[in-house]
């Protein structure tokens, strides 16, 4: 072991004996300059010596090694995200956290004119003087960059798959809110049912779990639809279609049903998922939608029916009376024929134009065009003046016409034309079908209610019919005459107003109309000036 040298005198040896062509030098820098890694004799800043690559590598960045500005440490990075040496290198000078030997290997990076360099670095102290080292650099920056789009490549598919998975999370969470979502086994046992299928069915969770999907099957659902799906699913196929499910309490329910046999990857499956989607508000809608295309239907055809019918008795009338018109000045008989035909034309001329005013009103009320002049009237004196104007209808019966008005200077709301329209299709409605007995207008207090009744003793309505003595063209009975229309425009007005109307009948003992309203108040009396 040699004494140590001050560094710039070995330096200065160095030098010397290389310039001398001394052969162990010659033979050292043979070696030194075969490498393609950059070597260099460094005191930790200076260059001493450096081979060909080391100094060819800085001369492309545009670095002199051996300027007497030149310093390592000012070229190695100082950033620490790269795992470099310096950690710390503030408190320590770049090579003394080599030389610890504190990890098994150890990295610089040089910033040159395009790109960052990486390197490996090794240090060894250069015996017998202790401040000067010999610094090998490894060129690494391929292998890094190669690294760098590993771990770019792995962190990306890192993150692809969290945003796949949350994505995924965000699709079963969407699929499980709006759908009911059942698994079952191979024999159909329910194994997992979703917090929605639990709703719409009534069930707990625990009840269904471990049960047969069967436990749903409406009463009246097809057994072969059953076969059908379960000869699907088990050849490993997907099953569609629309099932009728009953909830705990018997409520029937519509789903548009996805059933998928869940294989394994030997391709036999394992399971069954269904898909259920709630339609039975659409169901109902569509049956509605149908009964309502029936019903216009069956308007459109009576009305045709009912507006031929006095429309070909005007004109068979009418000819008729053309026929006889040249006899009649000669022919008595002739003339009273040609009256009769005119009267029928006429009568039937009017039953035709009651039948399109009431076609008119009806379909003013269904528009929404009609309009209604609602203010606080008189209950007592609308009932009264409508009695009194109805009381020509007893001409020619023998009916007990009556009135019980119990009430007085009671005020509700409601429109003094629809009103009297309704009260007089009632009492009109009570004579025809009265052929002896009573027909009865009362007027009575129920709380805070007004109560207006027409009660008759005729021949009633069937209990088949009650339930549809407000429909457009409904009557009492298939001869009835008139347009079958008042009962309905009825209601229409009487809901327009905000009145209930109800019925109670039986046939042959009579029928009893009543329309009940909230009372509003009393009519104020007048103040007599003497």
């Amino acid at each position: 072991m040699h004494d140590a040298m001050p560094a710039q005198t070995l330096k200065m040896q160095i030098k010397q004996r290389l310039r001398e062509n001394d052969p162990t030098f010659r033979y050292y820098k043979s070696l030194f300059n075969f490498t393609s890694d950059l070597i260099t004799v460094t005191d930790g800043d200076t260059i001493i010596d450096a081979n060909a690559a080391f100094s060819e590598f800085f001369a492309a960045q545009g670095m002199d090694v051996f300027d007497p500005g030149f310093s390592l440490s000012d070229i190695f990075q100082k950033i620490d995200k790269y795992g470099y040496v310096y950690d710390g290198y503030e408190m320590r000078r770049w090579f003394d956290t080599i030389l610890r030997k504190e990890k098994y290997h150890y990295r610089v990076a040089v910033e040159g004119r395009e790109k960052l360099y990486h390197f490996n670095v090794s240090v060894q102290p250069l015996v017998p003087a202790d401040d000067l080292y010999v610094t090998t650099l490894t060129d690494i920056t391929e292998m890094m960059g190669y690294r760098y789009a590993l771990e770019e490549n792995f962190r990306s598919s890192i993150e692809d798959k969290e945003e796949a998975q949350f994505l995924l999370q965000q699709y079963d969470r969407a699929i499980d809110v709006s759908n009911l979502v059942s698994k079952s086994d191979l024999d159909g046992t329910l194994t997992y049912v979703n917090d929605a299928f639990c709703e719409a069915l009534n069930y707990t969770r625990e009840e269904l779990i471990g049960d047969n999907i069967l436990i749903l099957c409406a009463p009246d659902e097809d057994d072969l639809c059953y076969e059908s799906i379960w000869e699907t699913i088990e050849k490993g196929n997907i099953w569609k279609g629309v099932l009728q499910n009953v909830d705990k309490e018997g409520g029937l329910h519509h789903f548009d049903t996805t059933v998928v046999p869940i294989k394994d990857q030997r391709g036999e499956v394992v399971e069954y998922l269904s898909v259920r989607r709630d339609i039975t508000e659409m169901v109902k809608a569509k049956e509605e939608a149908i009964q309502t295309l029936e019903s216009k239907t069956k308007f459109f055809d009576q009305v045709s029916h009912e507006l031929r019918t006095p429309l070909n008795a005007i004109v068979n009338f009418t000819d008729l009376a053309l026929e006889n018109f040249d006899e009649i000045l000669e022919d008595e008989v002739s003339r009273d024929l040609v009256r009769m035909y005119m009267e029928r034309a006429y009568k039937n001329s009017q039953n035709l134009l009651s039948l399109i005013n009431s076609l008119l009103d009806m379909a003013k009320l269904k528009s929404g065009k009609e309009t209604f002049a609602i203010e606080p009237y008189d209950v007592a004196s609308l009932v009264q003046d409508t009695y009194e104007s109805c009381s020509s209808l007893i001409k020619n019966t023998n009916i007990d016409y009556r009135s019980k008005i119990k009430i007085n200077n009671i005020l509700i709301q409601c429109d003094p034309l629809k009103f009297k329209q309704i009260l007089t299709n009632l009492i009109s409605n009570a004579f025809k079908f009265t052929p002896d007995g009573f027909i009865e207008v009362r007027v009575s207090e129920e709380g805070d209610e007004c109560h207006i009744e027409v009660e008759d003793s005729g021949i009633g309505i069937p209990s088949e019919k009650l339930s549809r003595i407000f429909e457009p063209f409904e009557q009492v009975r298939s001869n009835d005459q008139g347009t079958g229309l008042g009962l309905s425009i009825v209601k229409e007005y009487a809901q327009a107003m905000g009145f209930t109307l109800s019925v109670r009948s039986e046939k042959g003992s009579g029928s009893c109309f009543t329309l009940k309203t909230k009372k509003i108040g009393m009519k104020e009396e007048p103040e007599w000036v003497i």
